[in-house]
């Protein structure tokens, strides 16, 4: 009885296993692994070799902590591409194929369906993200950045990817076709990382400072705690220990201590949104759920 138990308490949720039994029986997946942790490979000892050389053949603290920057880029910027093209598609593929009635028939909430449907989608990512740690361990061998701030990015990257994941199932959840759900993705997904950028710096130059013309505007505005990439310089830079100081008009990134700085902002943000996200597809899932939803704000 309580082995029966137990297993029902670590079952692994069944969407996702089947996602993952699907997609890593084919070679797909780790030939996917190899060449982008080739290439991620050789473009670090390319530019380790690059700055070296230039250094008079010793490795200086700034040419690791740039190798650091560089692959810390590199994976946000695979984050960002990949994700919302891997979740768009999640629930929409399945209506469009037919098979999404079937789905629902079963035993399964629609909240697991969800949640399984991410976590399949985000597994490859993910995947990617764990199999390049050996490429940053290269830079462990010249000291400078420990495994404590490695594990602090990583967690941040899978912050941002649940996020972006969840702003994915949410399009896909509520509009029929996949095609549309991907566009509509990508639009908030450059609105985060572009449009919330350049709001701010015209808000800022337009509305703050001619309306102070006597006092600097040294604040940070709140618009920029919701740009991932403005977080994830801030994170860098508060593991370098130096800061990034004034970057925009409008945008500090050196804070008073002990005070929120941009990334935990943007952290909390992230989780937020992606806890309603997640939420109102559960509800548009199960139509039960969400005309007693309806009724209930009605």
């Amino acid at each position: 009885m309580s082995t029966n138990v137990n297993r029902r308490r670590f079952r692994i949720n069944p969407v996702l296993q089947k996602e993952l039994k699907v997609k890593m029986r084919s070679w797909k997946a780790a030939i996917l692994i190899g060449v982008y942790n080739l290439v991620l490979l050789l473009l670090t000892i390319f530019i380790l070799k690059m700055t070296i050389a230039n250094g008079a053949g010793v490795p200086t603290q700034s040419t690791i902590f740039g190798t650091y920057a560089f692959l810390v880029a590199a994976q946000f910027g695979l984050i960002a591409l990949i994700t919302p093209a891997l979740t768009a598609g999640a629930v929409s593929g399945e209506r469009e194929k037919q098979t999404l009635d079937i789905l629902l028939s079963t035993t399964l909430n629609h909240g697991s369906i969800i949640t399984g449907k991410l976590f399949a989608s985000l597994s490859q990512v993910i995947l990617l993200l764990i199999s390049s740690i050996p490429v940053f361990s290269i830079i462990f061998l010249y000291g400078g950045i420990g495994f404590v701030q490695l594990i602090q990015v990583y967690l941040f990257f899978i912050v941002v990817a649940i996020t972006l994941g969840s702003i994915g199932i949410f399009f896909s959840t509520y509009i029929k076709k996949s095609t549309a759900a991907n566009v509509l993705t990508y639009a908030v997904v450059v609105f985060l990382g572009i449009g919330t950028l350049l709001i701010s710096i015209f808000y800022v130059q337009m509305v703050i400072v001619p309306g102070n013309p006597n006092t600097p505007y040294e604040g940070t505005f709140w618009l920029f705690n919701l740009n991932p990439g403005l977080a994830l310089v801030s994170l860098v830079a508060d593991q370098f220990q130096e800061g990034a100081g004034r970057m925009f008009p409008g945008l500090n990134l050196t804070v008073q201590e002990g005070s929120l700085h941009l990334w935990h902002i943007n952290v909390i943000f992230n989780i937020c949104l992606s806890v309603l996200l997640l939420f109102l597809s559960a509800i548009k899932l199960n139509p039960v759920k969400r005309k007693l939803f309806k009724r209930s704000n009605g």
